[in-house]
């Protein structure tokens, strides 16, 4: 059995996702989570904060981010392993073992094959309404001005709910977790571009649209992995594609139910993986 502990064991959010990453290994026994006065073989870090590195016990680093947007406060040469959405440029260290994952398989609480089972019952919701939108952030990605333009040119021709910190127009907060969702599919729509085009980069945002039975208007660096059939370009004419959805219904059930993936979204290759790093 390997004994992980965390860094920032007050980071719950943290936490709590990079657990799913480990959920094969925690139901088998062979990864146990400790506190870091519990001999831990191991220290997992996050990208998003400076940590120290204590003496005698590996650290591996974790990001859910783009290493260009938000790069790591230590040379990646310093870690046993380093788990990532996308390998790091060379000029961040040489990487003992880089082990990729797809963050939108860890974004929820269960496993993917639930994920897909969920989409099933979503798309029977009747989606009264047109379009949402979701974004608090307000720093990070050169996709930011775009996504803002994006919004601003669909709601100045139909109204979209914009349920996040930034351009709020409903006056909450979308929920999080599996009752964001359930509030997603409430909407034939939603606006997800991506924080960065950067080649390869990609997140949970046009995934957990389209687990929600709602067409994804999506722009990012990985479209090449997507069914073009199955979301909106945001890079391309949307306007003319989402005039002629809205008003033909057989043309709009038609995309939803396209794949939104040319292939399964699984956590299988980072799981083979790890246990080849880790000798499992």
């Amino acid at each position: 059995m390997i004994r992980f502990a965390y860094m920032e064991e007050f980071d719950t959010e943290f936490i709590r996702w990079t657990g799913n990453l480990f959920r094969r290994f925690l139901q088998e026994g062979s990864v146990a989570v400790v506190r870091q006065n519990e001999a831990p073989d191991f220290i997992i870090a996050s990208v998003w904060r400076a940590h120290d590195f204590p003496k005698d016990i590996p650290v591996v680093l974790i990001s859910n981010e783009n290493w260009d947007v938000f790069k790591p406060h230590h040379d990646l040469s310093r870690y046993h392993a380093v788990f990532g959405i996308l390998p790091p440029p060379l000029q961040l260290g040489n990487v003992r073992h880089f082990i990729p994952y797809p963050f939108e398989s860890v974004y929820y609480d269960c496993s993917v094959d639930e994920l897909y089972g969920l989409r099933a019952e979503f798309l029977k919701a009747p989606r009264e309404k047109f379009c949402c939108f979701v974004t608090s952030n307000k720093y990070f990605g050169e996709m930011k001005k775009t996504r803002e333009e994006v919004f601003h040119r669909i709601h100045g021709w139909k109204a979209v709910d914009s349920a996040g910190l930034e351009l709020n127009n409903v006056g909450y907060l979308a929920p999080r977790g599996f009752e964001y969702l359930h509030w997603i599919a409430q909407y034939r729509y939603m606006i997800c571009l991506e924080n960065s085009k950067t080649p390869g980069y990609i997140t949970e945002k046009a995934f957990q649209s389209w687990i929600a039975g709602t067409i994804p208007i999506y722009d990012g660096g990985s479209l090449g992995k997507l069914n073009s059939e199955a979301f909106i370009n945001a890079s391309s004419d949307y306007m003319r594609e989402l005039q002629d959805l809205e008003s033909s219904r057989l043309l709009y059930t038609q995309r939803q139910n396209v794949e939104l993936y040319r292939e399964k979204v699984s956590l299988e290759p980072f799981e083979a993986r790890f246990r080849e790093v880790f000798r499992l």
